[in-house]
């Protein structure tokens, strides 16, 4: 991050190596806050056959060995993704699911109750949904409802082609406490109102401690990602050591290779092993 944390980084093909470069020196300090999704994982048809890329594990392991403190945040429910990731025994792990609607620490799970509009809009988004198109399905993750389009033709006007209908559903239940409409990945998503990346990402930092000499890397690669890349930079702002890693794709449109709401893009899950691989030192 160079003499100036709150510098952002130029745009040059060796960013991820800068990154490592410094964060490398004070690893024992560092909190490593990771997305699952697309991140630590590749992309996949079905959600449910989702797994960790080869070697993160290891890597991962060694990382907290070395003194680094390891969170994942997520919009997938929390034990889901400690089943399907096979980290629950990473000691000192934290899981922020449902984009911090549930935390998961030490064996245990702390949820937020459901909103009893949520029963109503799990009732109401199969017509919805239908009436786009057959193809597109449904995903209950219990506090949040998620439309799936990948696989369809045209995904991406599937999905825009729903979502006036589900923001009008949301809107129709606001009254009873709020829900919100978010769109991912060929995904639609409803889900409850206040909760997103950016303020588990800073519930963790701040149980992390506030220490000058504690730093932060955060690493995600999809729109709900943005509010944790807007933290690091309000950290950075502050004095803190922090950075934020963008994994691209072919996907990922948004995010071009020097984009500068982060320090640096990689290429998927690999190049993200890749750059936690060299905070190793390998």
């Amino acid at each position: 991050m160079s003499s100036n944390p709150a510098e952002l980084r130029p745009a040059t093909a060796d960013r991820a190596a800068l990154v490592v470069s410094e964060v490398r020196p004070n690893l024992p300090r560092t909190l490593i806050a990771l997305d699952f999704d697309g991140t630590l994982a590749p992309i996949v048809s079905r959600p449910a056959d989702a797994r960790l890329i080869d070697g993160a594990d290891q890597v991962l392991r060694l990382l907290v060995a070395r003194g680094a403190s390891v969170a994942i945040i997520t919009g997938r429910d929390a034990e889901t993704v400690l089943d399907l990731s096979g980290l629950a025994d990473l000691p000192g792990l934290a899981v922020a699911g449902l984009y911090g609607a549930q935390v998961w620490r030490g064996g245990r799970l702390a949820t937020t109750p459901p909103p009893p509009e949520l029963t109503r809009a799990r009732s109401a988004l199969p017509e919805l949904v239908r009436a786009v198109s057959s193809e597109l399905w449904i995903e209950d993750k219990g506090l949040s409802l998620v439309v799936h389009a990948r696989g369809v033709d045209e995904p991406d006007a599937a999905i825009d082609a729903l979502r006036p209908s589900v923001e009008k559903l949301a809107q129709s239940l606001s009254s009873e406490g709020g829900l919100e409409v978010h769109a991912g990945r060929q995904v639609l998503e409803l889900r409850l109102a206040g909760f997103d990346k950016g303020r588990a990402l800073r519930e963790f930092v701040d149980a992390f401690g506030d220490a000058s000499d504690r730093q932060l890397l955060y690493a995600g690669d999809d729109v709900g990602d943005l509010p944790a890349f807007a933290v690091v930079q309000q950290l950075r702002e502050a004095g803190r050591r922090a950075w934020a890693v963008g994994v691209g794709s072919t996907e990922v449109t948004w995010m071009p290779a020097d984009d500068s709401r982060v320090d640096a893009v990689v290429d998927g899950p690999a190049g993200l092993l890749s750059l936690l691989r060299g905070l190793l030192g390998g």
